[in-house]
């Protein structure tokens, strides 16, 4: 049984858990739906928004229904949504509507990401070649999916995170970590996870510095901030290449995104909170 069927359409489910704070201006154009919004639905909050979101082929993004036999290259996921705009979707499915709501909140890192993939698979598909994808391109779709970005003004609690020093970050520093880290969940399978959060929940990070004024600035000022900080660092293509340059972040040790996390033992739990990265062999 999959999330659609254990978790019908509630439109106030980003009551949930902070970790939805993002999407709640996008969330008011469909609170009075009680039951699954249509894809029509999206597409009026695409008409209705202020900024037209645009992929770097320069076409207007719009919500089309999933085609899942697509012949032609043209038609296929990546390359359908940069040369046409049309975001293959299907209904009452809640990993596309948070892939849809996401291109709202990093609409310029979204457009990097879809545009960095093109030629990959143009390659692969002249070669009749199938799979073997580049770890670019893994990385990419790994953060695409399941990837956060954490800022801050406090390069010590960065170096935490690259550490894997979770209590001393969640628990020891929790007073600075409230006043100079935030987390912008990132990845529309971390959206959907979310709505039936469990112990274990680990993101794939990008970590920025911002300056102390960041925090005081509304929501979606932030999320503008981080979103041309993000698309810049990936198009330049050198820090980010491979998926063992994304940082593990453990995301339910942030204060308040779980019921337990108010108690010290919650971080004590190393199978959750790791040390470090697992050691390779061979």
């Amino acid at each position: 049984m999959n999330i659609d069927q254990l978790v019908p359409w509630q439109a106030n489910f980003a009551d949930r858990s902070p970790l939805f704070a993002p999407l709640e201006p996008l969330l008011r154009h469909f609170a009075s739906h009680q039951q699954w919004p249509e894809l029509a639905d999206y597409q009026q909050l695409l008409a209705a928004w202020p900024d037209t979101i645009r992929t770097l082929g320069g076409n207007t993004i719009r919500v089309v229904p999933q085609d899942d036999h697509p012949e032609q290259f043209e038609m296929h996921y990546a390359p359908r949504i940069y040369l046409s705009g049309e975001i293959q979707t299907r209904r009452h499915n809640w990993h596309d509507f948070f892939q849809f709501l996401s291109w709202f909140l990093f609409p310029q890192t979204k457009a990097i990401i879809n545009s960095l993939h093109l030629e990959p698979a143009r390659q692969r598909y002249n070669q009749g070649i199938k799979g073997a994808r580049s770890p670019l391109e893994n990385m990419l779709s790994l953060f695409d999916e399941g990837g956060a970005v954490v800022v801050s003004s406090n390069e010590q609690l960065l170096q935490m995170v690259r550490e894997f020093r979770w209590k001393d970050l969640f628990w020891h520093h929790r007073t600075q970590l409230t006043q100079q880290l935030q987390c912008f969940t990132f990845g529309h399978a971390v959206y959907e996870k979310a709505l039936m959060p469990y112990v274990g929940m680990t993101a794939n990070a990008i970590l920025l510095t911002v300056d102390d004024d960041f925090f005081t600035l509304p929501l979606n000022e932030q999320l503008q901030q981080v979103d041309r900080q993000l698309a810049a660092v990936l198009q330049q293509g050198q820090q980010f290449c491979k998926p063992k340059d994304l940082h593990p972040f453990p995301i339910l040790g942030m204060p308040g995104w779980s019921d337990d996390n108010q108690q010290e033992h919650y971080y004590d739990n190393q199978r959750y909170f790791r040390p470090g990265r697992r050691a390779t062999t061979g």
